[in-house]
């Protein structure tokens, strides 16, 4: 069963056109060549549309039947890395709480007991497991600068930035309340000035004009449904930003 899920969920993804617009979206961010991290790549359809857009891609994920997936999937792909890992801001060992109606897990004990709010929030997170953890910063030291993280860990987004200290690329993470704040307040807090949002799975940004950290923190603070962020590279370059909207377009 496993293997067919894992299949009709790929599939799902395919018809409604996910990996296009995820492709779309980072086209102007991620070049051929470039690195780039999918920390929470599950079943890897990021990872998928990075490849598309020619990056090599380290795809993290701790749930043993979602790396199996992983290997699987990308097994004829050299620029595919796999590390079955969590991803922190310390290093050893912690509990993954998992549900299985739809291959999420977290390592936020709060989210699992029904105290957070956001995407996945409402499941039953009812079986744990143990998993290694690592930080950005050592999976950077292992496999190179990255020029774009993006990151989905059902909550545990603050501790995975603050984990990320020897790199300043553009990093892009969904928004789980409450800790949106804090990524955000870390990552400015690194010299990161311009940020974009992404409401549910479109494939462009709210706004192309970029957001300062306490314009986005407001913004997300007062907005309902689902959101993504991208805290853009400080060194980034004109050609590696969200160009302006043309006139009347």
């Amino acid at each position: 069963m496993p293997t067919l899920y894992f299949h009709l969920r790929n599939l799902g993804r395919k018809v409604t056109g996910t990996r296009r617009r995820q492709r779309r979206l980072f086209a102007e961010l991620v070049r051929r060549g470039d690195l780039v991290l999918d920390v929470g790549a599950n079943i890897g359809e990021f990872t998928g549309a990075f490849r598309d857009l020619g990056a090599r891609v380290v795809a993290v994920e701790p749930q043993p039947r979602l790396t199996a997936h992983l290997r699987t999937r990308f097994r004829t792909d050299p620029l595919v890395t796999v590390v079955a890992t969590a991803v922190s801001d310390r290093e050893g060992e912690a509990t993954l709480y998992t549900t299985s109606a739809d291959a999420l897990a977290t390592l936020e004990a709060t989210r699992a007991n029904g105290g957070a709010t956001g995407a996945g929030a409402e499941l039953e997170w009812k079986d744990t497991i143990t998993v290694p953890l690592r930080t950005l910063d050592a999976i950077v030291a292992e496999h190179g600068v990255p020029a774009l993280v993006k990151i989905d860990v059902e909550g545990h987004e603050p501790g995975v930035v603050k984990g990320l200290t020897a790199a300043r690329p553009s990093v892009f993470f969904e928004v789980n309340q409450p800790g949106a704040a804090t990524v955000i307040d870390t990552l400015a807090g690194r010299g990161y000035t311009d940020f974009y949002v992404r409401e549910g799975e479109q494939p462009d940004w709210v706004s192309r004009e970029p957001m300062t950290a306490a314009r986005v923190a407001e913004y997300l603070a007062g907005s309902t449904g689902d959101h993504d962020c991208l805290a853009l590279a400080p060194d980034a370059t004109a050609d590696r930003r969200p160009a302006p909207a043309r006139a009347g377009s």
